[in-house]
């Protein structure tokens, strides 16, 4: 009898850090409040070409969600921790998972006026067999999107 592979109970997060010459609050505002300035909606997006803005409710329990050019709402997740101007924590859930993942934002201080921004997405196991391959495909893509909010908080 052979032992049966058991599926794997711990997947390396994501983890993605930018410096941004705003100070903490800027820096955490930036993030959150205009999400939707600078996300790349054309190419990370849950409604595709349908998808027109990008929000996140300030409050725990509040969404991370896009509205389609037709009015219609997609939860992506849900604000797990809000703690201004260190913190945000969100779950991430895309249709065809079977569970949500995790991405917790930290905002550090170096200075006065340049904060550090550590992105780490996590919680990959719980998407049982395709957790590697969606691991994979979302650390390509979370430094393209990390640098858009860099530029954003540059030019802001």
């Amino acid at each position: 009898m052979t032992p049966s592979a058991s599926p794997r109970s711990d997947v390396e997060p994501v983890r993605v850090t930018v410096r941004v010459r705003r100070n903490i609050e800027d820096a955490f505002d930036l993030f959150t409040r205009d999400i939707g300035a600078w996300w790349l909606l054309d190419k990370a997006s849950f409604g595709g070409d349908r998808a027109f803005e990008l929000h996140m409710e300030p409050f725990v329990g509040g969404r991370f969600f896009e509205r389609y050019v037709d009015g219609e709402e997609h939860t992506g997740g849900r604000i797990l921790r809000w703690e201004p101007p260190t913190l945000v924590a969100y779950t991430w859930q895309h249709d065809d998972w079977s569970a949500p993942t995790d991405v917790e934002v930290r905002f550090v201080e170096e200075e006065p006026s340049l904060t550090r921004v550590e992105l780490e997405h996590r919680a990959w196991e719980r998407l049982g067999p395709v957790a590697e391959r969606m691991r994979d495909m979302y650390n390509n893509g979370w430094p393209t999107v990390i640098t858009c909010y860099a530029s954003y908080a540059r030019a802001a």
